[in-house]
């Protein structure tokens, strides 16, 4: 059993030069300094593929090599003394970007990946299409991905470093199945660095309406059977809650009838009604039937709030409450 302090032990932070990238900064480093966890800044240099081997090439390379280490070298300065000894930086080299970057996270065994849906390039260049997608879909960890704001990439880097974070409700997803619940754990964890509190949600679909003979399109919606169907889910998100609370994290939650999954979930994570939401990569359907191409891309595509990804391993599938109350706590409950 970990303590809540061990569970995000290293934090790593992709950066590629960008003021943009920087931005998932402010979350780490409030994470790294309340859990009093390592934090971890890598860049990526991507050699050059554009230029002939040559004289040339290599002064070129070596100058933009300099050119990344200083930078690195820079942010790290600045976040020191926050830090201190806590936080290192690296920059390594490789392509393609995301095969690179998964290998280092693995080697590093880092607990927790804070990046940014977009960088060098900006919005014309979304990071989602390629190295964030991909970590998403393959890393064995947490990433909590933030939606940096427009026009970011001109503002002074200082400024966008200063924490100021604060996370109060954590809107987290579920569907009544056990690979959902993967992302209560990481969920529950971020909680209590806050005292935030854990808000559970299902959305439940209209049941549509057959007909005989069957038509390519919905006649109509059966409000009783929907109505059954929520009131069973919101038996289990109560049922859910009760044992978040077990572990000592306040909980509320609720289920709710929704045409479309994504976007209802996105209404719900209003800024200032919502500090960030969880979201496991697969859900009812199992591992077979890949939930990021549908809730989860779209989510993290489109909330303004950041969000946690959960990929499901055999560890994570299901959640007990006694893996999060405190040894002390239970000894003496």
């Amino acid at each position: 059993m970990t303590s809540n302090t061990e569970r995000f032990r290293s934090i790593l932070v992709p950066l590629d030069g960008s003021l943009l990238a920087e931005q998932a900064i402010p979350i780490a480093l409030a994470i790294a300094q309340r859990a009093r966890s390592k934090l971890k800044l890598v860049l990526i240099h991507e050699p050059l593929v554009q230029m002939e081997p040559g004289p040339a090439y290599t002064k070129v390379e070596l100058a933009m090599l300099k050119a990344d280490r200083e930078y690195l070298r820079s942010v790290t300065t600045r976040l020191r003394e926050r830090l201190g000894r806590s936080i290192s930086s690296a920059v390594i080299q490789g392509i393609p970007v995301a095969q690179t970057l998964a290998t280092y996270i693995r080697e590093l065994a880092a607990d927790l990946v804070v990046m940014t849906t977009h960088g060098r390039g900006g919005f014309r260049r979304a990071w989602l299409g390629s190295v964030t997608d991909r970590l998403i879909r393959t890393s064995e960890i947490p990433i909590l991905v933030v939606r940096p704001r427009e026009g970011g990439d001109t503002k002074p880097g200082v400024e966008s470093m200063e924490p100021g974070v604060e996370l109060r409700e954590i809107l987290v997803a579920l569907d009544g199945s056990p690979l959902a619940e993967a992302a209560l754990e990481p969920a529950i964890a971020l909680a209590r660095l806050w005292d935030a509190e854990i808000s559970l949600v299902q959305v439940v679909r209209p049941v549509v309406l057959t007909s005989d003979p069957p038509l390519p399109f919905p006649t109509g919606y059966s409000d009783e059977v929907t109505a059954i169907r929520r009131e069973s889910a919101q038996d289990y998100i109560r049922d859910v809650a009760e044992r978040v609370r077990e572990a000592g994290v306040r909980s509320t939650g609720i289920a709710v009838i929704g045409g479309a999954v994504p976007e209802t979930l996105i209404d719900l994570a209003a800024p200032g009604r919502v500090s960030l939401v969880a979201v496991a990569t697969h859900g009812r359907g199992g591992l077979k039937r890949l939930v990021l191409g549908s809730v989860a891309d779209k989510v993290v595509r489109a909330a303004e709030v950041p969000v946690l990804v959960v990929r499901p391993t055999g560890r994570r599938a299901g959640w007990k409450p006694e893996s999060h109350i405190p040894a002390g706590a239970r000894a003496s409950s």
